[in-house]
This record gives structure tokens, C-alpha cells and sequence, in this order.
């Protein structure tokens, strides 16, 4: 979730995080029905659904959009990855299925070999190194979870690290998806994805060449050869090691020579190694002898395991549990997406992708390009705007799948999410809505699915904590949804000029917890706060000294967010989906707590506005989760045993359906609970399969 704001508020948090949203208009116009009924005819496409994608029989299925960041943050700031602040991100560089010591048990095994050659007088005389990474991407075809789940990890004596240790982690990207095919019971589930693995940081440039970076676990092993020994002495370790791959090459092939040492001083005198670049891959033609898919395609973050893990899970099954939307995240440089990275990014979805669906086809469905990075923004002269540069990403990713690219035949449909297109008017006189038109129009000749973002207007809320319901969001007739839904249709049908486009909605949802974007009187920064409204009583508890809310204000916002009135959006939120058959994916499946930061003030904001803002200590950007998960990145130098969560509002767990309490446990031994007893999510997702709606609350 990124921001929005006026129509659309052209101001963007970190794209490589995105995490909030401001507040939406809420259009009250009205579609002729006939118009509607051509918009429909226009924007659905035939073969959607018939060619399976997703699961169904000609209609939607259960969507979520999903994040592999789940778990909880340290609390502490004695930490040794992160001094002086409040969490370590540790889930976000997770990379499973790793066996250093044995290379076929693993998806990757890396190793280096750095020999240091001494002289009579033990001075260094000459250094060497090389390294090799072997990735065997079919390692894993009927490996347990725990294989799936293998990871390195360096735990601490205080501020020590210790030896790295192998790790079976229970909150892997396999079992966090494992876990939502055993909640559906057997009903499919189709997932919209945000990342591949790869982010902007992730560069390096050494040389005159620019260079993807990626940490990886491998075995670091340091000869020392004295003067006059027949035999080195050896030295051992598993380390995080940085390899570098070529950006613009689709295919690769072992240069283990091409190693890079960076030393200082001179030789048998006080020579000494700074470091080791693993530069052990050129670009390659894929016909070239040894080519293989570069394998930094496969080595980010935890969002590089997603389609391979749900490949597997739908393999063993020996049907589709789960389809996956592959989501590209916005990698902008210097104000736009055309650049090497942003390609290098869509390059691994696409090889993610192929290799997930010949593992089990139709596992990826979909490339969705961006996310709430198309909006309207005003003209700045011959600027490529921001629609243009993912319609430009789009025609890139489509000319990787045609007749000669490096995806040919991999045929996914293409498209991307914002939270603008209902913006879309072609007869507005506003120049930045008339260029965003325009814009939408072109992107329309390239995409096969637009998806927009939709949440309930603060009225909407303010409504569902009175009366207990969502009518006035879901209602079929006179609800924000459908109004909206109708005039999006409209638009987007006027656009395309009878080209097929699907549409869906990529984000919906509700948070359990925390003040959140549409709480009624929110504002950001120091703007007046309507007086009397739900924000100014909260705002009248905070101890600013403290970066504190005082128990009444926690009050207040959480009669608005809680488990209750987020089981009853998620049941009518569904259920609008199946009576109007459009696909919808709510935000989200897990918790990600992260985004409730500790560490303020936020960026461009005071302490205050921070602790009040939607993505702060008390906000509810951490919330949104069906699920959550009860590990916690406990990294204390002072008191080694402390588990504490990093989010102020979740300390202790509630109860889980059988009126167990959960205890919070260390990061890689936690378990998944859903948070929401009210919400029959086996029910919801079969009723999608039977057609058979589950009965409202109350009935």
C-alpha cells in the first residue's frame, strides 16, 4: 500500500516499502446501465476464467494479496544489527532452501576460497581467491518443508555474533503458504504478489561496470600457506557473502577467474586483503555452452520463493491450490522506472515465473508492473510522466514473452495496480487529468489488466462503527464500491476502444488494529484536525514527550479498527466479489508488523505527527492481516531472553479460536494464528467453488 491523496496525491513513500494510504475521493457519479453493460461486455475477457486462471469456473476465486514479511520486530535498541534503533528487519532478507555443505539438498550452495601465501619472514606475498555459486533450481521437487524452510543464521552472546547455524524456519515463505492451503481446506486461492526479490539497494558498481548484489550464505574458506609447509592450514566458516551478477543479461555462464581482490599495501611487505568481489558470471547468448538463467533471478529476498514454493505446493497436490499475480515493485532511479534495475526486476519475475509454471503449469497467471506508481501528477514539460514510465516497463515485459524474447511462450497476462485509474476523465479540463487520461489510454493498448486499489471513505467507516454493518460501502446500488466500480468500468471502457481489459480490485480491506488513514478526521502533518472528530480525541491523549497514547485515545481508534469490524468487511467484501463476479484481492494475508514503525519520527514529520500518523508506533499499516504470525526478531544484547514485540498495540495475544493464549517466541520457532474468529475463511473461500453464499452475521 502505497499514498493517495486529493484525486490522487502525487507525493510517494520509499516505493521499496510500501506501506500507506491517504484518503480517496469517493466518486457519487452514476453510470447509464446500458453503458455499464457495454463496459462489462468490453473489459471482461472471454477466455478469463475458461483458461483457469483463476481456478475457477468463469468467475473470481478467493483473492488475497500477500507479503512474505511476516513476524514480529525487537523492541530493543541494545541491538547489534541495528544500533540505537527499536527492530532488525531480519524476515526481510530471509532466503530458504539453502544447504551450503551439501549442494544437491538445497535450491543454492556458494563457496569461497581465498589463499593467503606468506614469505620466510611471514609476510604476505601474494593473495588468491575464487568462488563458485550452483544453483539447481529442481533440488527441492519433493523436498519436505523443512528443506523449503532451510536457512543460516548468526546468533549473538550479547553483542558477539557465534558460529552460523542452519535453520529450520517455521515462518518460511513455503509454510506461511502451506498454511493458507491448509486454512482454504482445499479450495483455491489466488495471491497478488508485490516484489521479486530483487530491490533498489541491491547494486553495486565496481569499476566501470554496474553490477546486481546479492548477500549470500556460503562456505568461506581461508588457506594460509606458510613459506615451507607442504599443506595449508585451513580455516572455515558459513558467511553471508556478496556475489555479483550481471544486470542486463538473461543468461550466464561460470567465470570463476573474473574474481576480484581489493588489497592494500604492497607484497612481503604489509600487504593485506580488504576485500573479495565475487564476480564469478558474464553474460552469456542462451545457446552458448554452460548458459543457464542468471541465478540472481532467484537470490533476493523472501519474495523470490514465492512462486517457486507455491509451484511445489500445487505440484505434490497434483492440482492448482494457488495462483500467483507476480508483482514487480516501482524501482525507480532518478525519478523514473526505465532503467536497468527496474528491468532487471521484471526480468526475475519472468524467469521466477517460468521455472514455477513448468514445475506445475498455471501456477503464475499474471505480471502485474508497479504498484500505486500510475497517477495523476502534473505536467512537467517533456517529462515522461509516471503512467508513461509503466507503460513503457509493460512494453518492455511483454517483448521478454514474444516470438524471439528470452521468455518466449511463457505467455503471462500483463498488467498493473494503482489506486488512480478511477481518475481517468475524458472530459475533465484539468491539464494533469487530461495528461493522466491520455496516459491511461495508451497504457490500455499494452496492459491486459489494470488493477485498482479501493478503501471505504472515512464516512463509510464512521457508518460501520455506528450500525454495525457495511452497507454503505458494499451496498449493490448505492455503496462507495459499486459506485465506484461503475464508473471505473465506464472510464476504462471508454479508453480502450473495445480492447479487452480485465479489471479487478488489487487491494481491499480493514484493519484489525491501530489509526489508519481513513479514521474519521485524519489528517497528516500539522493541518487543522476537525474538531470533535474520532482523530481530534485521539490526538487530545497523546503524550507527546513520550511518543505515548493514553489508554482513552487507544480507545478511540480501536472502536473504529478491530477484529470485528474486520471480519464483517472481509465476509460483505467477498461476498460482493461473487455476486458481481469481479475479482478482488483483500489486503492482506498476514500481519506485517514492520510497518507499524518503532523508529520515529518518520521521515519529514515531528515526533507527534508521527506517533499519530498511519505508518507509526500506534499505526494500523501493520494490521491488515487475516493472520499473523508469533515470532519475534528478539535481538537483545542485554537481556538475551527477552521476546519482545515491536509494535506497541500487540503485547499480549489474544485468544485463538479454541480459547488458547499464544506466547510470543523467538523469530524462527513461532506459530500462525488467525486473528479473526468471526471470519469463516474455509467457508468463504469454498463458497467461491459452490456458489453458495455463507450467512450474513446475525442470520
Amino acid at each position: 500500500m502505497t499514498s493517495l491523496a486529493v484525486i490522487l496525491d502525487p507525493a510517494a513513500p520509499n516505493p521499496s516499502h510500501p506501506t500507506g494510504k491517504t484518503g480517496r475521493r469517493i466518486w457519487r457519479e452514476t453510470t447509464v446501465g446500458v453503458l455499464r453493460i457495454i463496459a462489462i461486455l468490453i473489459l471482461v475477457p472471454a477466455e478469463a476464467g475458461a483458461a483457469g486462471l483463476d481456478g475457477g469456473a468463469g468467475g473470481p476465486i478467493m483473492g488475497l494479496a500477500y507479503q512474505p514479511y511476516v513476524g514480529q520486530w525487537s523492541a530493543t535498541a541494545d541491538n547489534p544489527f541495528a544500533p540505537d534503533r527499536l527492530y532488525t528487519p531480519a524476515f526481510n532478507s530471509y532466503r530458504g532452501g539453502i544447504s551450503v555443505t551439501q549442494p544437491h539438498a538445497g535450491l543454492w550452495a556458494a563457496r569461497q576460497q581465498v589463499a593467503l601465501h606468506f614469505d620466510r619472514e611471514g609476510r604476505v606475498s601474494r593473495i588468491e581467491a575464487q568462488g563458485a555459486l550452483d544453483l539447481d533450481i529442481s533440488a527441492l521437487r519433493d523436498a519436505s518443508a523443512s528443506a523449503w524452510s532451510r536457512t543460516y543464521f548468526k546468533h549473538f552472546d550479547g553483542p558477539t555474533p557465534q558460529t552460523a547455524v542452519s535453520i529450520d524456519h517455521r515462518g518460511s515463505v513455503h509454510r506461511q503458504l502451506a498454511f493458507l492451503v491448509q486454512e482454504a481446506g482445499g479450495a483455491p486461492l489466488t495471491l497478488s504478489t508485490y516484489g521479486t526479490g530483487f530491490d533498489l539497494g541491491y547494486w553495486r558498481r565496481l569499476g566501470e561496470e554496474d553490477f546486481v548484489v546479492l548477500p549470500v550464505w556460503a562456505e568461506n574458506r581461508v588457506d594460509f600457506f606458510a613459506a615451507d609447509a607442504e599443506t595449508p592450514t585451513t580455516q572455515t566458516a558459513i558467511d553471508e557473502l556478496y556475489v555479483y551478477f550481471p544486470p542486463e543479461a538473461t543468461f550466464v555462464v561460470p567465470a570463476p577467474d573474473r574474481v576480484i581482490l581489493e588489497t592494500t599495501g604492497t607484497a612481503g611487505h604489509d600487504l593485506a586483503l580488504t576485500a573479495v568481489h565475487l564476480r564469478i558470471f558474464e553474460p552469456a547468448d542462451r545457446d552458448a555452452p554452460g548458459a543457464a538463467l542468471n541465478p540472481g533471478f532467484f537470490l533476493g529476498d523472501a519474495n523470490a520463493q514465492i512462486a517457486l514454493a507455491a509451484s511445489e505446493i500445487n505440484a505434490r497436490a497434483g492440482k492448482t491450490l494457488l495462483t500467483i499475480k507476480q508483482g514487480v515493485p516501482n524501482i525507480a532511479v532518478d525519478g523514473t522506472l526505465i532503467n536497468p534495475r527496474m528491468r532487471f526486476a521484471i526480468r526475475s519475475a519472468l524467469a521466477q515465473a517460468q521455472v514455477a509454471n513448468e514445475r506445475h503449469p498455471g501456477t503464475v497467471t499474471h505480471l502485474i508492473v508497479s504498484n500505486e506508481y500510475a497517477e495523476v501528477t502534473a505536467p512537467l514539460g517533456d517529462t515522461m510522466t509516471p503512467t508513461r514510465q509503466v507503460t513503457e516497463m509493460v512494453r518492455f515485459a511483454r517483448a521478454q514473452m514474444a516470438p524471439g524474447g528470452d521468455f518466449e511462450g511463457l505467455g503471462l497476462a500483463v498488467g498493473v495496480r494503482s489506486h488512480a485509474f478511477r481518475g481517468a476523465d475524458a472530459d475533465s479540463t484539468d491539464p494533469a487529468i487530461q495528461r493522466f487520461t491520455q496516459d491511461v489510454r495508451e497504457l490500455t493498448r499494452v496492459a491486459d489488466v489494470l488493477m485498482e486499489n479501493i478503501y471505504p471513505s472515512p464516512e463509510a467507516v464512521e457508518q460501520a462503527r455506528a450500525t454495525g454493518h457495511w452497507d454503505a460501502f458494499f451496498d449493490h446500488e448505492d455503496g462507495e464500491l459499486s459506485i465506484q466500480w461503475r464508473r471505473l468500468e465506464a472510464s476504462i471502457a471508454g479508453l480502450s476502444d473495445g480492447k479487452r481489459v480485465e479489471l479487478m480490485i488489487g487491494e481491499i480491506g480493514h484493519p484489525t488494529n491501530g489509526i489508519a488513514f481513513n479514521l474519521p478526521g485524519y489528517v497528516v502533518g500539522a493541518r487543522p484536525v476537525a474538531s470533535g472528530s474520532a482523530f481530534a480525541r485521539v490526538r487530545e491523549h497523546l503524550v507527546a514527550s513520550d511518543t505515548r497514547v493514553e489508554q482513552p485515545g487507544i480507545d478511540v481508534f480501536q472502536a473504529y479498527f478491530n477484529a470485528s469490524t474486520s471480519a464483517r468487511f472481509l465476509t460483505e467484501a467477498f461476498r460482493w466479489s461473487r455476486d458481481t463476479g469481479v475479482q478482488i484481492h483483500a489486503f492482506e494475508a498476514f500481519d506485517e508488523p514492520h510497518k507499524s514503525a518503532q523508529d520515529l519520527p518518520l521521515a519529514g514529520l515531528g515526533l507527534a505527527e508521527s506517533t499519530l500518523n498511519h505508518g507509526g508506533s500506534y499505526g494500523a499499516e501493520g494490521f491488515y492481516g487475516i493472520f499473523r504470525y508469533t515470532g519475534v526478531a528478539g535481538f537483545s544484547a542485554t537481556s538475551p531472553d527477552l521476546i519482545t514485540p515491536g509494535a506497541r498495540l500487540l503485547d499480549p495475544l489474544p485468544e485463538d479460536r479454541e480459547g488458547a493464549v499464544p506466547q510470543w517466541a523467538s523469530q524462527f520457532a513461532g506459530q500462525f494464528l488467525s486473528k479473526l474468529p468471526n471470519f469463516d475463511f474455509r467457508g468463504t473461500a469454498h463458497a467461491f467453488v459452490r456458489g453458495v453464499a455463507e450467512p450474513r452475521h446475525g442470520e
